[in-house]
């Protein structure tokens, strides 16, 4: 997870409200609004950063349980694949918030992926994490979603097959770093990248002083 400067959403806000008014839900699944929130989230999952997501949702980072003034509230969409939304549902809440800068959720979140003998993936709480409980809600729905622990054996399935994305922008960023691809270091670790999050752990783990010329 990476933050994510999310539009303050004042031109949409009235089209929510609008919705709000009939209950109509489509006005986040298509259209200005969904468009939008794709942009802000740079068509990332905005939990597990898969950016080749085939099961694209608009979900509530917090769970509105038919509370409409927080299913519509432009600050509660957020871009999820469905492989993560369904791991989430209602049971993890309180999260860190990927939107909310004072949260530091890459620094709070440490996420170490190993490529082999097997693609493994932990999920460790950093001791800065400014908020205990958040970041360990948040820890253990990224474990379930990355590494499969204590999940249906689909669920075990789709996050092994996320790790295995997951290993092929790894390659991809240790072979720029053979090189001193600069340019292409700096474009593993982008914003917009898919997994940036646990990239910039490796380079910054790994790579210490790479890290520190890169990242901005």
């Amino acid at each position: 997870m990476i933050y994510i400067q999310k539009s303050d959403g004042a031109e949409l806000q009235p089209l929510l409200d609008a919705a709000k008014n009939k209950d109509d839900a489509n006005v986040y699944r298509a259209g200005p609004v969904y468009e939008k929130i794709k942009t802000d989230f740079h068509s990332k999952c905005y939990l597990c950063e898969d950016n080749e997501v085939t099961s694209i949702q608009i979900e509530h980072f917090e769970p509105h349980q038919n509370d409409l003034p927080k299913k519509y509230a432009w600050n509660n969409l957020f871009y999820s694949c469905g492989h993560c939304n369904n791991i989430k549902g209602a049971n993890f809440w309180p999260l860190l918030n990927c939107t909310d800068a004072a949260d530091q959720v890459w620094e709070s979140i440490e996420i170490h992926f190993t490529p082999f003998p097997k693609t493994t993936v932990d999920i460790l709480l950093s001791p800065s994490c400014p908020k205990k409980q958040e970041g360990e809600n948040t820890r253990q729905l990224l474990e379930k979603a990355l590494a499969g622990k204590g999940t249906t054996a689909m669920k075990t399935d789709e996050a092994a097959i996320l790790r295995q994305k997951m290993l092929r922008v790894y390659n991809d960023l240790s072979l720029a770093i053979e090189k001193l691809d600069m340019d292409s270091i700096r474009k593993a670790i982008s914003d917009n990248s898919a997994f940036a999050g646990m990239l910039r752990w490796y380079l910054k783990n790994d790579f210490p002083d790479l890290f520190q010329q890169v990242m901005p």
